[in-house]
């Protein structure tokens, strides 16, 4: 049985993926082939399942609120205004 690959943390490699929300659904999706590390390479959107609008790129440790809490998606829109995300 091989061994697995030694990775660093918090080092970029190919299988991370980073979470995607969408504001107008209240919904979240980690998308495979987005965790893009190289700055030459542009970011592509990835559209909602639902609305097809395109999703908001949260970072990899994001975690949404339930779909039901409205406040905790009004914060989560304000902490993405300002700047925050979850890298």
């Amino acid at each position: 049985m091989p061994s697995p690959p030694d990775r660093t943390p918090g080092v970029p490699h190919p299988t991370n993926t980073v979470h995607f929300a969408c504001f107008h659904c209240r919904v979240s999706f980690k998308q495979p082939g987005s965790s893009n590390w190289d700055a030459a390479v542009p970011q592509r959107p990835f559209p909602c399942p639902n609305c097809k609008t395109p999703m908001h790129r949260m970072g990899r440790y994001f975690k949404a609120p339930p779909r039901r809490d409205v406040r905790g998606w009004r914060e989560t829109v304000r902490l993405y205004r300002d700047g925050e995300r979850f890298d």
